[in-house]
């Protein structure tokens, strides 16, 4: 199992995309971060784990959601629709490759401008 920590701030109309395409193996972590909208609820109802955060900011949630993180490979992403869960496995494969044989990994993607003011 590996788990997706997703910090969130009101994004109930992004999650159940994001949450449908959380791929098998793979268990998102939504951190609420004082949403007004409703996200916590729909990511209940979507099979997520919800974390409350309460301290405000980005970094905040990340915390929350590492402490509360079990599994031994750890993701991070945003809850927005602006990146697809399904790219995961890619991901957590050049992690595995890096720490073959025991070495610590720490991968990081990172989005590229497809147009102008465009960064999927």
């Amino acid at each position: 199992m590996i788990d997706v920590i997703l910090p969130c701030l009101n994004e109930a109309e992004a999650l159940p995309w994001v949450l449908s395409r959380m791929p098998a193996g793979f268990r998102p972590l939504v951190v609420d971060n004082a949403s007004t909208d409703g996200s916590a609820r729909v990511a209940a109802d979507h099979g997520a784990d919800v974390v409350p955060a309460a301290a405000r900011g980005f970094g905040a949630a990340c915390h929350a959601g590492l402490l509360a993180a079990t599994a031994e490979v750890v993701c991070v992403m945003d809850a927005d629709a602006s990146l697809d869960p399904a790219e995961l496995p890619r991901l957590v494969a050049e992690f595995d490759r890096l720490s073959a044989g025991g070495a610590p990994a720490l991968v990081l993607g990172r989005r590229r401008p497809s147009g102008r003011g465009a960064w999927p």
